[in-house]
């Protein structure tokens, strides 16, 4: 049977727009030869609209167009997801099966996620009743929906487990094809240092997809055709990875972030399941297309960035420059008594790199005139913290004030501009930023990033970031002779110690052995007399961290919606 799987980028909350997509796709498939098409999870309205769903008026455009694409089936199926009411008032997640403009049979999604990023609960209704299979050109056809494809503890381990497998049920029934409809964010594993290995770590979200498709094929000896959506939706980022497993474990399967018809066969042999690509290849990807989205969606045309002469100012000019074109991105510097001649040479060289405008503001004259409001009331004062924030401050009020001026939107030739957060994870876990200050911004591409993966993506952008940038050390130049890992402790100690806390998320107690898989001598025993200060600098910048922009989520554990820290627990 030839399948066409439609990787598609659904926008939320616009089912008709979704729809037209959805029909090309379908003739598309229809004219390459296809048996039978599926679409991935909630494509009509968009996965996942969130609160938007309790709408009427948005919930009766699904059902409109979800009629409308079933008239247009015919005798190819048309296999789609979409949603209807449910009778407590949530809704069902679905699919419909149609053919010959009717809807054949209507598969209801069985397990519903309530971890991470995911709170399905609050808007669907599980369906707990058996799925019927589909007799279709000789086969038994079952249908299955994202999460329960995840439903096995030995394929899906985790804390989460549930009292049914629907893929193992569906084989019990007798199906001999299985199709999932998926809407699967991608995500990279824990971050482990190069070279490193730990029984502990993380899995990427393509290793887990990979086990879960050949070992439920290979138990059940039949066939699973994959559909799952591409694009970025806020800070979520879609890879897509549709295709078509086999029982023998080999693949059919479409490149990943591609838009587009994926045509599999089950009379066709596989091949050898690829390798995955580079942690930097992907994350490069991911990023790019979580820019690009974000900025599309949103209605955003150009972008500011604070140029530092720094490396994630840099990556986030260069990504930015890649996404938007050079001419949509203003990269601006603003110096204070304390910034070096090495930083504006470099901010300048990395703007000519990368052929974007340039600014350069003073920060020191507002400065200036915060330092002497406080002198007025305490003439006593002495520099310290609160001048340095004073600093981020003023140039986070420049950085905003440039979206909003007429000469910016003249040069940048739009008025829908927005600053670009230049922050990265190992920063965001520490505290290590200013509030109202280098903490601003519309979203930050690099916030799910821990330092030593801002460095890998800048190495793999190559000359897009000058050799200067890379080999410097890091600095905020917030007064003399500072440097970050001064401040902080070194990024490589650091950044071991958050992959194992933060994204292989092992307890407190644990962190302190695991260690010696990633780390040895010195370095070992500095991160783990380290140990307590970490866990401190975690706890105690929770509120700062919520008042982040959000990030482009691209490891198995963000900041944000998939990390629920209360505030006030001890």
């Amino acid at each position: 049977m030839r399948i066409a799987l439609l990787q598609l980028n659904s926008r939320l909350g616009d089912p008709e727009a979704n729809g037209r997509a959805l029909e090309d796709a379908y003739r598309e498939a229809l004219s390459l030869g296809a048996d039978l098409v599926l679409s991935a999870e909630m494509a009509v309205g968009g996965y996942l609209a969130e609160d938007r769903l309790w709408e009427a008026g948005l919930r009766r455009a699904v059902t409109r167009e979800s009629e409308r694409l079933a008239g247009l089936s015919g005798a190819v199926p048309l296999v789609f997801g979409t949603c209807s009411p449910s009778p407590t008032g949530r809704l069902w997640n679905e699919l419909w099966w149609c053919e010959e403009g009717r809807v054949r049979t209507v598969a209801r999604k069985r397990i519903l996620p309530a971890y991470d990023v995911f709170d399905e609960s609050r808007y669907f209704e599980a369906d707990h009743g058996r799925q019927a299979l589909v007799a279709y050109r000789g086969e038994q056809v079952g249908l299955s929906v994202c999460e329960d494809l995840w439903a096995n503890a030995e394929l899906a381990p985790g804390p989460i487990r549930y009292a049914f497998d629907p893929i193992a049920d569906l084989a019990e029934q007798g199906a001999t094809l299985i199709l999932n409809a998926s809407a699967s964010p991608g995500h990279l594993g824990s971050f482990l240092p190069p070279g490193r290995t730990a029984p502990w770590a993380a899995p990427s979200k393509l290793a887990l997809r990979k086990r879960l498709l050949q070992g439920h094929a290979s138990r059940h000896g039949l066939p699973i055709a994959y559909a799952s959506r591409v694009g970025s939706e806020s800070w979520l980022t879609f890879d897509g990875g549709s295709g078509l497993v086999l029982p023998d474990g080999t693949w059919q399967r479409d490149e990943f972030f591609k838009e587009g018809v994926v045509m599999t066969d089950t009379s066709v042999p596989g091949s050898p399941w690829p390798a995955e690509p580079s942690e930097e290849a992907w994350l490069r990807r991911a990023l790019g297309t979580g820019l690009r989205e974000n900025m599309d969606k949103q209605g955003l045309e150009a972008a500011v960035v604070g140029l530092s002469g720094g490396i994630d100012s840099s990556v986030v000019a260069a990504m930015a420059a890649g996404s938007l074109g050079p001419e949509r991105v203003l990269g601006i510097a603003l110096p204070t008594s304390y910034t070096s001649q090495e930083s504006l040479s470099l901010a300048r060289e990395q703007a000519r790199v990368l052929g974007i405008p340039f600014l350069e503001l003073d920060a020191g004259l507002p400065f200036t005139g915060a330092a002497k409001a406080l002198e007025a009331a305490f003439p006593d004062r002495q520099f310290g913290l609160t001048d340095e924030n004073f600093q981020s401050r003023c140039r986070g009020m420049l950085l905003m004030g440039a979206t909003s001026e007429p000469a910016v939107h003249r040069l940048l030739g739009t008025t829908r501009v927005a600053v670009l957060n230049t922050g990265n994870k190992s920063e965001a876990a520490t505290g290590y930023f200013t509030l109202y200050g280098d903490g601003i911004g519309a979203f930050g591409i690099l916030g799910d990033c821990l330092k030593a993966r801002v460095f890998a993506l800048a190495r793999d952008l190559g000359d897009a970031i000058p050799a200067g940038i890379l080999n410097r050390r890091p600095t905020a130049e917030l007064r003399p002779d500072q440097t970050d890992e001064a401040s902080l402790m070194p990024y490589a100690q650091l950044d071991a110690i958050l992959g194992i806390l933060l994204e292989a998320r092992r307890e407190e107690e644990l962190v302190f052995e695991d260690l010696a898989c990633v780390l040895d001598g010195p370095a070992l025993d500095q991160a783990r007399a380290a140990l307590p200060r970490v866990f401190a600098l975690l706890r105690n910048s929770e509120f700062k961290r919520r008042q982040l922009p959000f990030s482009l989520k691209v490891s198995p554990w963000a900041f944000g919606r998939g990390r629920r820290i209360p505030l006030t627990a001890k």
